[in-house]
Protein backbone atom coordinates (compact mmCIF):
# COMPACT_ATOMS: atom_id res chain seq x y z
CA UNK A 1 0.00 0.00 0.00
CA UNK A 2 1.48 3.42 -1.27
CA UNK A 3 2.50 5.50 1.92
CA UNK A 4 0.43 8.65 0.76
CA UNK A 5 -2.52 6.43 0.78
CA UNK A 6 -2.28 4.87 4.35
CA UNK A 7 -1.64 8.27 5.61
CA UNK A 8 -4.53 9.41 4.17
CA UNK A 9 -6.56 6.74 5.56
CA UNK A 10 -4.63 7.02 9.03
CA UNK A 11 -6.13 10.56 9.43
CA UNK A 12 -9.35 9.56 8.03
CA UNK A 13 -10.03 7.10 11.23
CA UNK A 14 -8.52 9.65 14.04
CA UNK A 15 -11.07 12.16 12.64
CA UNK A 16 -14.08 9.51 13.04
CA UNK A 17 -14.74 10.59 16.21
CA UNK A 18 -15.21 14.12 15.82
CA UNK A 19 -17.49 13.68 12.93
CA UNK A 20 -19.88 11.13 14.56
CA UNK A 21 -20.31 13.61 17.46
CA UNK A 22 -24.12 15.57 17.79
CA UNK A 23 -24.01 19.00 18.25
CA UNK A 24 -25.59 19.31 21.50
CA UNK A 25 -27.94 22.61 22.14
CA UNK A 26 -26.34 25.33 23.74
CA UNK A 27 -29.06 26.72 26.93
CA UNK A 28 -29.02 29.80 28.60
CA UNK A 29 -28.65 27.54 32.02
CA UNK A 30 -24.79 26.86 30.24
CA UNK A 31 -24.29 30.01 29.28
CA UNK A 32 -25.49 31.92 32.49
CA UNK A 33 -22.90 29.10 34.60
CA UNK A 34 -20.26 29.89 32.57
CA UNK A 35 -19.80 33.54 30.87
CA UNK A 36 -19.64 36.93 32.74
CA UNK A 37 -22.83 38.92 31.72
CA UNK A 38 -25.25 41.90 31.96
CA UNK A 39 -28.83 41.17 31.75
CA UNK A 40 -30.67 43.68 29.45
CA UNK A 41 -34.19 44.68 30.41
CA UNK A 42 -35.27 43.97 26.49
CA UNK A 43 -33.37 43.07 23.43
CA UNK A 44 -32.46 46.43 21.25
CA UNK A 45 -34.82 47.65 19.19
CA UNK A 46 -34.55 45.47 15.66
CA UNK A 47 -32.25 43.19 17.02
CA UNK A 48 -34.35 39.95 17.69
CA UNK A 49 -37.55 39.11 16.69
CA UNK A 50 -40.18 36.43 18.74
CA UNK A 51 -40.32 35.86 22.08
CA UNK A 52 -36.82 36.38 23.23
CA UNK A 53 -34.44 38.28 25.80
CA UNK A 54 -30.65 39.17 25.29
CA UNK A 55 -27.70 39.38 27.87
CA UNK A 56 -24.43 41.01 26.40
CA UNK A 57 -20.70 40.60 27.07
CA UNK A 58 -17.57 42.83 26.76
CA UNK A 59 -14.69 41.46 25.41
CA UNK A 60 -11.56 43.52 24.34
CA UNK A 61 -12.92 46.31 21.69
CA UNK A 62 -16.42 44.58 21.27
CA UNK A 63 -20.28 44.56 22.70
CA UNK A 64 -21.66 41.33 22.46
CA UNK A 65 -25.44 40.87 22.37
CA UNK A 66 -26.59 37.08 22.75
CA UNK A 67 -30.07 35.84 22.41
CA UNK A 68 -31.89 33.53 23.74
CA UNK A 69 -35.57 32.25 23.36
CA UNK A 70 -37.66 32.34 26.09
CA UNK A 71 -39.80 29.29 26.43
CA UNK A 72 -38.55 25.65 26.52
CA UNK A 73 -35.43 24.98 27.01
CA UNK A 74 -34.36 28.82 26.40
CA UNK A 75 -31.99 27.78 23.34
CA UNK A 76 -29.39 29.90 22.05
CA UNK A 77 -30.40 31.55 19.05
CA UNK A 78 -27.82 34.50 17.78
CA UNK A 79 -24.98 36.57 18.98
CA UNK A 80 -24.90 40.26 17.42
CA UNK A 81 -21.23 41.84 17.97
CA UNK A 82 -20.77 45.56 17.66
CA UNK A 83 -17.05 47.42 17.91
CA UNK A 84 -16.05 49.97 19.26
CA UNK A 85 -17.04 52.70 16.51
CA UNK A 86 -20.37 50.98 16.22
CA UNK A 87 -22.25 51.17 19.33
CA UNK A 88 -22.50 53.81 22.31
CA UNK A 89 -23.07 53.08 25.92
CA UNK A 90 -25.23 55.32 27.53
CA UNK A 91 -26.20 55.74 31.65
CA UNK A 92 -28.99 56.96 33.32
CA UNK A 93 -32.82 56.80 32.72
Amino acid sequence: MPRTLMITLAAAFFALPVFSQERTPYSYADFEASVPHIDLDACPEGLAEGDVFCRVTLNNDALHIHVFEVTGEQLFIAVHSYYEDEFALNFGR
